[in-house]
């Protein structure tokens, strides 16, 4: 609500202002700092979103990084667990190939066992 009399407020310039003129510049500053607030707030949106989108991206470096290294690691040792497995393979083998039949030492035990 207005003032109807005017109050005695001297500007900068020392002439009288009128409560109107009071009311109308404070409006006036409201105004300013709102639309201030306004410009702060879409700025800090604007940052926020650029920054999640470089962490986004530095995050995804790094998960690309990081997995090739395990996918790397995994495959390394998957080929010294098959090499040490055919060697012993290998080791096996040669052990039978090793070992001679004796096929008349086996029917007379199994004459034995059966007979």
């Amino acid at each position: 609500m207005l003032l109807k009399h005017n109050s005695p407020f001297p500007d900068i310039k020392g002439k009288i202002v009128e409560d109107r003129d009071v009311l109308q510049h404070l409006l006036k500053v409201e105004a300013e700092a709102a639309s201030l607030a306004n410009d702060a707030a879409i700025e800090a949106d604007r940052r926020i979103a650029l920054a999640e989108k470089q962490n986004r991206l530095r995050y995804e470096e790094q998960f690309t990084k990081t997995s090739a290294e395990c996918v790397s690691k995994y495959n390394d040792e998957i080929a010294i667990v098959r090499a040490s497995y055919q060697q012993e393979l290998d080791v096996f083998r040669r052990g039978l190939d090793d070992i001679k039949e004796d096929k008349d030492g086996f029917n007379r035990l199994m004459e034995s066992f059966l007979f």
